[in-house]
């Protein structure tokens, strides 16, 4: 029995000294990576280095170091902005040395297409924006964290011709015969005149759809503004069986032609790099990542599409539905609501773009 006991006893003090131990450890880790990452990192070098790549074809305007927050994803940033020196295709791309032992170096690479000045950007997709003109500032965001050694190259190439004249033509989402032009109630007329709505049906691999709705606009003068849109169901039963609103809005801007905007460069490819038995490097890992913002910028002509309803219809509705057992839904139209210009600057990145916007 006394044996016994001196074993549990022994048990005892074994685990609270490993408890310790890995407390220690862990501790220990955390200090070490919280060190690494308050590390300072040499601005001047940093410009410098980025200057030397870009300063043919930008002009660096400023660089300003920003954090995240944990809650927006959390890392440090070096803000570079940016004023094209003139039109074309540009991949710009930085390398650095990463903290994970399994990667040697990681590159993420940025297309950038300028067009002349005045030209037609087009509405951002995905929170992302693809085209610039002349005269806008694009903010270029470099990774910072605890990663070292950045370098940076860029490649450009002239627009054709027809490149060119891309620029000059709207870019409509959907031809007007597909959508349904019933006359909605919109505050927005003065601004944002409404198209029509158009729907589609997202098939399921096991049966079933999702059924979306979307309001088409088109930019007609400028102001600043958020769109709030729902479903306009002729009965409160209706809506509450189908309806998904969205109360926070879009905002947007419209501005007249050749006023420069700042937008922020985006959506990159992003490849990992490790070194093989043969001591070369190869591409481990690719991917792509974006810096998305909630705000649209537009220009008279431009169109857009916003989601106004959707609803899920499982397999045995839609064999009903085909059958002719039941009849199909009827899309209600869109309820508009204009709402002052508000951004969040806590969501996605537009903390970065905030202080930029036009007014």
């Amino acid at each position: 029995m006394r044996y016994k006991l001196e074993q549990v006893v022994t048990r005892a003090v074994v685990s609270r000294i490993m408890l310790c131990a890995l407390a220690c450890a862990t501790v220990f880790s955390v200090h070490a990576q919280d060190t690494r990452r308050k590390k300072p990192i040499d601005l001047e070098q940093l410009r410098s280095k980025f200057e030397a790549a870009v300063g043919k074809d930008f002009e660096v305007v400023k660089g300003e170091l920003k954090g995240r927050s944990v809650q927006s994803g959390d890392g440090s940033y070096w803000l570079a902005h940016l004023k094209p020196r003139h039109p074309g295709q540009f991949t710009l791309t930085y390398r650095y040395k990463y903290s994970d032992p399994h990667y040697t170096h990681v590159e993420r690479s940025f297309n950038l297409n300028v067009g002349r000045k005045g030209c037609r950007r087009g509405v951002p997709s995905y929170g992302a924006y693809h085209r610039y003109c002349l005269g806008d500032t694009i903010i270029f965001p470099v990774a910072i964290n605890q990663f070292t050694e950045h370098e940076f190259t860029l490649k450009s190439t002239a627009h054709t011709p027809e490149q060119d004249a891309v620029w000059e033509r709207p870019r409509s989402e959907f031809a007007d015969e597909r959508l349904d032009r019933t006359a909605v109630t919109n505050p927005l007329a003065d601004h944002l005149r409404y198209v029509g709505s158009t729907n589609h049906k997202l098939l399921h691999r096991n049966g079933g759809y999702t059924l979306e709705a979307y309001a088409v606009f088109e930019a007609v003068s400028p102001g600043r503004f958020n769109v709030s849109l729902s479903a306009d169901f002729p009965d409160v039963q209706s809506a509450v069986l189908s309806s998904v609103g969205h109360s926070a809005g879009t905002p947007i801007i419209i501005v007249a032609h050749g006023t420069p905007v700042t937008l922020l460069a985006s959506s990159h490819g992003v490849n990992g790099y490790t070194m093989g038995y043969d001591g070369k490097e190869f591409v481990r890992s690719t991917s792509g990542d974006s810096y998305m913002t909630d705000v649209t910028i537009m220009l008279p002509g431009d169109r857009i599409s916003l989601k106004y309803f959707t609803t899920i219809r499982r397999a045995r509705y839609e064999r009903e539905e085909r059958s002719g057992k039941i009849t199909s839904d009827v899309v209600p139209p869109p309820q508009i609501t204009k709402n002052p210009f508000a951004l969040k600057s806590e969501y996605n990145f537009n903390e970065w773009l905030a202080d930029y916007l036009p007014r």
